[in-house]
């Protein structure tokens, strides 16, 4: 790490101030994005667009051990960012990317099961949050996607039952959708709703659904599948909660196929 560019400020972009360290003493700006596999130019592009988003967490889905992947760390690295993936992720065709500024991380244990999923503690002057990044197999229309993505969801749920914490935030490309989503999606299984919904009955909340009841976004835009609303992050404490909303941005500029996921936390100590 740089240790000279620790304390660098960068512009924000969609109205998001400029961060430095000592914003991780008072709020958590968090961007979750699946980054789509780039090739080496688009993730200068994606790593460009990440460096100047106004976030000190950031959790990236779809990631590739690679030189494109290796790109965005170098370059968030450069800017400041502590970087945190599990172990093995270099042996797995994807995995899940987080990186902070201006908190201490640490790993939490027990470690996590698959290279999809990150979990550390984020401790700052403002307390500690816990967060976990995951990126959930893909909904494939087949049986055997449906199994994969069974498991997947059981696992996790018992996973989260043991790493439970009063500031936990799960965030990513969780590949469900909201009960009640619309349009209508007839290629979501019963299963996945039951996975969304035990995150509820953890004691979790839909941030975005808390923030804007109403809010019609979609994270993912397909003619052929229909829009979907896949990438989510759920709060267990919606107190503190100041927004929660999708940028349409690197979808549209064609950086990625996902929009990216905004989250403002404060940290009151």
């Amino acid at each position: 790490m740089s240790d000279h560019l620790q304390g660098m400020l960068f512009a924000g972009i969609g109205g998001q101030p400029a961060v430095d360290d000592h914003l991780a003493d008072t709020e958590l700006r968090l961007c979750t994005l699946n980054i789509g596999s780039p090739n080496p130019a688009r993730a200068q592009r994606l790593a460009d667009w990440l460096a100047a988003s106004g976030s000190n967490a950031l959790v990236l889905t779809e990631v590739q051990a690679g030189p494109a992947c290796d790109l965005i760390r170098t370059t968030l690295d450069a800017h400041g960012y502590l970087l945190q993936a599990t172990p093995g992720w270099r042996d797995q065709r994807f995995h899940t990317l987080t990186a902070t500024k201006g908190f201490q991380i640490d790993t939490i244990t027990p470690a996590p099961f698959d290279p999809r999923i990150t979990a550390v503690d984020l401790t700052s002057m403002g307390g500690t949050v816990r967060l976990v990044g995951v990126y959930a197999p893909t909904n494939g229309m087949t049986p055997a996607s449906s199994h994969r993505r069974r498991a997947f969801q059981e696992q996790f749920t018992t996973y989260v039952k043991d790493i439970l914490h009063p500031r936990l935030h799960i965030t990513g490309d969780l590949n469900v959708i909201e009960p009640g989503h619309q349009p209508h999606l007839p290629s979501f299984e019963d299963h996945d709703y039951a996975f969304y919904q035990r995150l509820i009955d953890l004691g979790l909340h839909d941030a975005y659904r808390h923030d804007q009841p109403d809010g019609t976004d979609h994270s993912w835009i397909s003619p052929r599948f229909g829009s979907q609303r896949l990438d989510h992050a759920f709060v267990r404490d919606t107190t503190t909660l100041t927004s929660c909303t999708y940028d349409h941005a690197p979808r549209l500029e064609q950086l990625t196929d996902h929009s990216a996921l905004l989250l403002a936390t404060g940290l009151p100590g």
